[in-house]
């Protein structure tokens, strides 16, 4: 994929239309639809990059965006209200054998959406400290990101930077503390429509985790998602291809990308939360 699609986002949005178009007109297609949501920068591509190895599996190139579903991008309340009935239009576009993606809280008025279509639900969790860092490099690096001319600053220091998305910032552009978002998002893991998938198992030994985690994550997507097992590819463990959000696909790399003293700051504003999710100290 060029990096002038990647940083246009006209030209980035015509192509994607083009391409929701063609996928939704399939109304042929049969088997189950399936959601890939995850906190931003935690393996949405990684997952679907992987779905998209499976015999028969489509993606629809649809993408709940936040803008678009939430009633205020800025609500800074501890539950954003969603657009619930935009939601549900949008879900009935995705065909048989198509998945979609979001970057959505849980609400229960979503979950219910999800319940009464059958929509085959994962969430793809990643250790918070790692998705620090790769939102970092992501907002430096993509300039039509909402928050890049404000982060990229040359005035802000790095552990500045970094201070702002873990802290957040209350005035424009506004920038949610990170424990919060957590919050919002934790209870996807505890739902029982929604299977969570680690970013560390999906990863294989490729990327710092082991290739029997892989597929034994594989063979419980299968199980989730009614996918027969003789549809899997053959090759779970080869690493997919690159996507232009997917930075160096490794687990662990906060241990030593993160400053000693933002490591502290994640740990005395966030440290219950991360252990609520299963990631220790």
């Amino acid at each position: 994929m060029s990096s002038n699609f990647v940083q246009n986002a006209a030209l980035r949005s015509a192509g994607m239309a083009a391409y929701r178009a063609w996928a939704r007109a399939q109304f042929w297609r049969k088997g189950t639809r399936i959601l890939v949501n995850s906190i931003p920068k935690a393996g949405t591509h990684l997952l679907t990059a992987e779905l998209a190895r499976i015999e028969g599996l489509q993606n629809s190139r649809l993408h709940l965006l936040n803008t678009d579903i939430l009633e205020d991008k800025l609500d800074n309340s501890a539950n954003p209200a969603m657009n619930l009935e935009r939601i549900a239009r949008a879900v009935k576009t995705v065909r048989g054998g198509q998945y979609f993606s979001a970057h959505l809280p849980w609400s229960s008025g979503f979950e219910q959406i999800l319940r009464e279509e059958n929509i085959a639900t994962f969430f793809v969790l990643r250790d918070p400290r790692d998705v620090l860092a790769s939102r970092y490099h992501y907002i430096l690096g993509l300039k039509r990101h909402r928050l890049h001319s404000f982060f990229a600053d040359p005035s802000r220091s790095e552990f500045e930077r970094y201070r702002l998305l873990v802290e957040g910032h209350a005035g424009d552009p506004f920038m949610r503390p990170m424990v919060e978002m957590l919050a919002q998002f934790a209870p996807w893991v505890e739902s029982d429509i929604t299977l969570t998938v680690r970013f560390e198992d999906l990863i294989g030994a490729r990327g710092g985790g082991t290739d029997e985690a892989k597929h034994a994550a594989f063979q419980r997507i299968a199980v989730h998602a009614g996918i027969a097992a003789d549809r899997l590819p053959d090759d779970i463990a080869q690493a997919p291809a690159k996507t232009a959000t997917l930075r160096k696909g490794k687990s662990g790399g906060w241990r030593d990308e993160l400053p000693w003293e933002v490591q502290e700051l994640v740990e005395e504003t966030c440290g219950p939360t991360l252990r609520r999710i299963g990631y220790s100290q």
